[in-house]
């Protein structure tokens, strides 16, 4: 007879736990489900992370930057300023987006500090931390990743290639930053009516003047350089530095047929975005103008070389309508670039492209919660008024002409 087994008192073995990632694991996995725009994840590990490490500047600063970009806003403005905190003189991106995320003399603060790193770094031949290359802000502030990865030493040459390439990407960001400031600045003046502006239109002028020579190839600060001259009543000269901008920014392709198709029957039904509608009009009144300057070119000789002055400035404006799409999904956010666009659009003839562009821009006052009085939502009202006054006559116009046609068929009967 064997010795009974003891019973088991019903309790089971605690299931073994699954193996625990580390938070440099979760952070990983964040910025990886950020690049695949899978936010709910991201947000995820995210947080995941710094409970693990909730003091991690480097953790915090991602996370920042991706409430920055996906919200909530008020959430992110928290998270920056405790990595600002933690590490206030380091790490110029995280004051970039302070500057984003604030307004007035606070937003100035963090984009002065943040220039004044970027500065040193740049005096100093050191390449600032890339703590999420793979991804960007509305402006582009990162180093490319490949800028910073590890791996075998590179020859004498490459190194030579690296460091210049480096040294450009900086400058270009720093150009950047500048223009970042003069936002920041014109902004502000803005509240202040004409004296805010003569306060600062020297300082915004000087910077903008470093950033083009530091980035002679970007069009980032003669689009801002158009918004200042707008600002300052001077629209020819807005348009012309804006004409500039839009041959520098873009870069034109071949078109996807099956994207052809689909915004050719967007238009026939009249569904096109407002950018897209002040666009083609504004290519199809470079066209008109381009047919009246050929004729004229034929009865004349005599102005050859104003003529191929007007025939360069046509083919530049032939590309708007591709322009200024792209140029609004990038920064829609902006009522100087919605007002600059009206002007285009009413320079090249198109009243309903450019009082479109003109509505969209009294939304976003609006929507920015400006002041009645504010001088960016009077002007967009202004021209809203002009434009249907212009339209109202043009109909009149028309009928007239309709009207003047149907006599003289009657007489002739």
């Amino acid at each position: 007879m064997g010795v009974p087994k003891k019973k088991s008192g019903g309790k089971k073995k605690p299931a073994r736990a699954p193996q625990q990632l580390t938070a440099e694991e979760h952070y990983e996995n964040a910025e990886m489900a950020f690049a695949m725009e899978n936010l709910d994840l991201a947000r995820t590990s995210f947080k995941r992370a710094l409970e693990l490490e909730p003091e991690n500047v480097e953790y915090l600063e991602g996370y920042g930057s991706f409430l920055a970009e996906v919200g909530p806003r008020s959430e992110a403005l928290a998270v920056l300023q405790k990595a600002a905190q933690l590490l206030p003189d380091e790490g110029f991106e995280k004051y970039m987006y302070l500057g984003q995320l604030q307004e007035g003399p606070e937003a100035e603060q963090c984009v002065r500090k943040g220039i004044s790193i970027l500065r040193g770094h740049i005096q100093q031949h050191a390449a600032p931390p890339a703590l999420h290359a793979d991804r960007a802000p509305r402006r582009a502030l990162r180093l490319p990743r490949a800028a910073t990865t590890g791996g075998a030493e590179p020859a004498p040459a490459e190194q030579e290639e690296e460091a210049a390439a480096l040294e450009e990407h900086m400058q270009g960001m720093l150009s950047s930053a500048l223009c970042s400031l003069v936002e920041v600045l014109m902004n502000q003046a803005q509240e202040k009516g004409a004296a805010g502006l003569a306060a600062v239109e020297g300082e915004c002028q000087e910077l903008l003047g470093e950033a083009r020579g530091l980035a002679p190839t970007s069009p980032e600060p003669l689009q801002a350089l158009a918004s200042l001259r707008q600002q300052q009543g001077k629209e020819e000269e807005a348009l012309s530095l804006l004409r500039q901008s839009l041959a520098l920014w873009f870069k034109p392709s071949p078109p996807d047929d099956s994207e052809e198709e689909e915004e050719e029957g967007e238009a026939a039904a009249g569904n096109g975005k407002p950018a897209e509608k002040a666009a083609e009009g504004a290519a199809a009144g470079s066209k008109e103008r381009e047919q009246q300057s050929s004729a004229g070119e034929e009865g004349s000789g005599g102005e050859e070389e104003e003529g191929e002055g007007q025939g360069s400035e046509m083919d530049l404006e032939e590309s708007f309508s591709d322009v200024l799409e792209q140029l609004l999904d990038e920064n829609d956010s902006d009522p100087n670039v919605w007002l600059l666009l009206a002007l285009c659009c009413q320079s090249g003839g198109d009243l309903e492209g450019a009082l479109g562009a003109a509505e969209e821009g009294i939304s976003l006052c609006r929507k920015m919660k400006l002041a009645p009085d504010d001088e960016t939502l009077a002007g967009f009202e202004a021209m809203q008024a002009e434009l249907q006054a212009m339209q109202e006559g043009q109909i009149k116009t028309q009928k007239a002409a309709e009207a003047g046609k149907g006599g003289a068929a009657a007489e002739a009967k």
